[in-house]
Parts: C-alpha cells; sequence; structure tokens
C-alpha cells in the first residue's frame, strides 16, 4: 500500500522495439503484483509497436501504479537513470522487457522487503523457462536461501559473489538508500557490471535466494549477440573503475580482485570475438598493468598473472596464431575452389 515515503517497490522496464515480447513480461508481472509495486516503463523511444503494445494491455486493465514515460533514444543506461529519477519505491528492481518472472516473484519477495532488514535481494535467472520456479506447496521451506552478514571491514562473505560474477541486473532488488545518488554509466554497455559490484560494498545484509525466479531470453538483439567495437571498452572501463576504487579502498582489496580478473578475462574474450585476437589498444595495456598493481596476488591463478604481467606477449602470440589459422584457412579454401 502506498505510504508517506511512497510505494514498497519500484520495478523499472526499459523497452526499445520489444512489441513481439513485452505483452508477455508485463503479463508475468502482473500474475501476483499488489499495491504495494509500481511500475515504471520507459520506452526509449521505440520504432515498432511497442508502444501500441502496452496501451493495449493497460487498456483492459484498471492500475493505478503504471508510470509510462516515453523520451527519444538514448541508450539503456540513460532510460534506467530517467526510471531511477521517478522511482518512489523503498526498494529497487529491474525487468527486462523481453524477459518472464515467475508466478511467485513478488508472494516470494514483497515479504522479505517488508522486513526491512536486507540491503540487497538477490536470486538466479534461467535461459530456460521449464526451469522457472514454481512453488509447488504453501511452505517457504521450498525456498532455497541464506545471508550474506557484513561486519567491520570483513568482506570475505562476499567472495563466493564476486567469484560467480553474475552481475545480472534483473536478478537483484536494491534498497534505495544502498543506491543512493549511484547511477548508470551513460553511454556504456555492460552497464550492469559497472554498477553492481559496488552496490555490494555498501551493504550489511544480504539474502540469496538460490531459486531461479527470472527467465532470461536469449535473442538476436541481446548484448551478446551483438558485440561491439566499443564493448571491450566498456569491459576494461569497469576494470578502471574498481581497480580506482580499491586504491582508496584497500580493506575490499580481495574481494575486488576478482572482480577486476572476471573483467580482464571478459574483455580479453570480447576481443579475440570481434578482433580475432587480444588486439589490446594502448589504455587497455595501462590499465591491465595498473589494475594488476592493485589485485591481490595471492588470489590469482599464476597464468592469467603472466598475462597480465606481459599482455604485449599475449597479444603477440595470439594474433600470429589468429594469423596462421586465417592463412590456412584462405589456402584451404583457395584449393577447395
Amino acid at each position: 500500500m502506498i505510504n508517506a515515503s511512497g510505494y514498497l517497490l519500484s520495478i523499472i522496464i526499459p523497452t526499445y522495439n520489444n512489441a513481439e515480447f513485452i505483452t508477455g513480461t508485463l503479463a508475468s508481472i502482473h500474475q501476483s503484483i499488489t499495491d504495494d509495486v509500481e511500475i515504471i516503463i520507459v520506452n526509449d523511444g521505440s520504432t515498432d509497436s511497442t508502444e501500441e503494445k502496452i496501451n493495449a494491455f493497460y487498456s483492459e486493465k484498471n492500475h493505478k501504479n503504471i508510470k509510462y514515460i516515453r523520451q527519444k533514444n538514448q541508450g539503456v543506461a540513460i532510460t534506467r537513470n530517467v526510471g531511477l529519477a521517478h522511482a518512489t519505491g523503498k526498494y529497487i528492481g529491474f525487468v527486462d522487457s523481453d524477459d518472464i518472472v515467475c508466478p511467485d516473484y513478488f508472494s516470494i519477495l514483497l515479504p522479505k522487503l517488508r522486513s526491512g532488514e536486507y540491503d540487497i535481494i538477490e536470486f538466479n535467472l534461467t535461459r530456460n523457462i521449464k526451469n522457472l520456479y514454481r512453488n509447488t506447496s504453501d511452505m517457504e521451506s521450498t525456498l532455497d536461501q541464506h545471508e550474506i552478514i557484513l561486519t567491520d571491514d570483513n568482506y570475505t562473505p562476499l567472495l563466493p559473489t564476486f567469484r560467480a560474477g553474475q552481475w545480472h541486473l534483473m536478478t537483484k532488488i536494491f534498497h534505495r538508500d544502498v543506491i543512493g545518488e549511484d547511477r548508470f554509466e551513460e553511454h556504456r554497455r555492460y552497464e550492469d557490471m559497472i554498477f553492481c559490484p559496488f552496490q555490494y560494498f555498501k551493504c550489511h545484509k544480504i539474502l540469496k535466494i538460490e531459486n531461479k525466479l527470472y527467465y532470461y531470453r536469449v535473442n538476436d538483439k541481446s548484448i551478446t549477440e551483438n558485440i561491439i567495437d566499443s564493448d571491450a571498452d566498456s569491459i576494461f572501463f569497469a576494470m578502471r573503475k574498481m581497480y580506482k576504487y580499491v586504491n582508496e579502498n584497500s580493506a575490499k582489496r580481495t574481494v575486488a580482485t576478482l572482480m577486476i580478473i572476471n573483467c580482464f578475462l571478459e574483455g580479453r574474450k570480447i576481443l579475440r570475438k570481434k578482433k580475432g585476437y587480444y588486439r589490446y589498444n594502448e589504455n587497455m595495456l595501462n590499465d591491465i598493468h595498473n589494475a594488476l598493481a592493485s589485485c591481490d596476488t595471492r588470489i590469482i591463478k599464476k597464468k592469467i598473472i603472466y598475462k597480465m604481467k606481459y599482455p604485449h606477449i599475449d597479444r603477440s602470440i595470439s594474433e600470429i596464431r589468429y594469423k596462421v589459422i586465417s592463412g590456412c584457412k584462405n589456402l584451404f579454401f583457395r584449393k577447395d575452389f
């Protein structure tokens, strides 16, 4: 129910040209929604029938807790920031406009939010809708959950979270006081990797639900299916942001190291997928050097330390391998022709 401080939970849904899926997404959200929840839909300049689908869905329903905002296309980071600017909930969550939440999404989460004791509640996702959680009894014991409690400057309990490196924004509900004035980095992709890890360092108590409450749809519009040249730059930006943060917050060095290494490996993988080899530019080489200097090397595999310590060699070897393989393929196809 709405109170003086707003809703209990605000769900922000950025959308761009998702006419094919937006109705299914909204239908899943409204399965168990209550008056405690506001829905903020930000249409980022869609050019298809997304807006018509949204209007049609709500024309048959009398919902007062819906905010619909239309803007010119500015990218998902700015779109989410617009949603944050309009959110009044004590907690903030995010749903992508082509995904599905489980039927018990709100009935599971809202009681835990009402307690007010958690800074973040996180849960798992699935890429197979058949694995989406469905409660088969009235007993909460069907949930697999545990608490992560941080005290003083001991961030060791966060090690499993940072080792997993699953920074999907949609699988986390944030207390608005944790987010504070933080916003998504504009004109950057992989904005969840840039944003989420830093929120965990501000927490005292986190609830981890192991069940899969969210269906993540993989389609041909997703970032992973449409890598662009600047994606590696965004990953290295996240790494740069973290190593600079570590240099001013040494108590978090060990945990943060896991995120830094994850960024290095992910950026490296994207470069190879897009460029054919580990084509680090000079800024990336500088970032790798600074990142390694900021890390707790005790928890890094020696093989990775070597790749970070000598990125020029890593780049050269991968380039030679790429050119040899490409040459062999060209020779083979030429002969075959």
